[in-house]
């Protein structure tokens, strides 16, 4: 492929990729924070991804949310220790038996369980929107907006945002407060995510779309 291939396939925004959704426009809002489990920060988990830094992000997250009384939904992945429910998924990925229900590694990151009117969705699978109530739970309320935050960004973040926006919902993942065990990972995640599926904006920005400063 010559040079000028090769650029025409990099030109993302010339093949009619990376649109933009207008986020001047106030729309009623909630956060959706992704399975912030210990799984993926306590170093004798084997599936520990050094993801401390985007948690502590999401502590601050989680404290605008509450400020501004935004709609909660905390997810985690539950899983009968048998495995029994995890279906296809569970032998695609054995490691899911560290997110099963008697697993040490499936409980909240501290300071990121929910509590008061935070609704928790316990989901099988990446999306926290597949066998779960959480979309006909926002449409009632009446959100039009979500922010996205948790772990990890190429599975469930990725997979939550995408159908967040088939089902009607602008979707905004915070950048800062997802993470991956690969920082390559993770920013090709986002590029897509942002090509494709949503705005991706860092939490300094992302608070404005909480109405806190």
């Amino acid at each position: 492929m010559g040079a000028a291939g090769v650029d025409a396939v990099h030109d993302y925004a010339g093949a009619g990729l990376q649109g933009s959704i207008d986020l001047s426009v106030p729309l009623p809002t909630a956060l959706v924070l992704i399975d912030p489990v210990k799984v993926y920060v306590e170093p004798e988990c084997p599936l520990y991804a050094g993801t401390e830094d985007a948690a502590a992000v999401m502590i601050d997250v989680l404290g605008d949310a509450r400020r501004a009384q935004l709609p909660i939904f905390i997810t985690r992945i539950g899983h009968h220790p048998s495995g029994i429910d995890s279906a296809v998924y569970g032998r695609k990925i054995p490691a899911l038996k560290w997110y099963a229900d008697d697993s040490p590694y499936a409980a909240y990151i501290d300071g990121l369980a929910p509590t008061g009117s935070d609704i928790e969705v316990v989901k099988q699978y990446p999306s926290a929107f597949v066998h779960t109530n959480l979309a006909s739970t926002l449409t009632y309320l009446g959100i039009r907006r979500i922010l996205i935050a948790g772990l990890s960004t190429s599975g469930c973040i990725r997979a939550t945002a995408t159908d967040a926006l088939a089902q009607g919902f602008e979707p905004v993942v915070i950048s800062d407060a997802v993470g991956d065990r690969l920082d390559s990972i993770h920013d090709a995640n986002l590029f897509d995510i942002k090509a494709k599926s949503g705005e991706v904006l860092p939490y300094r920005e992302a608070r404005a779309l909480m109405g806190v400063q």
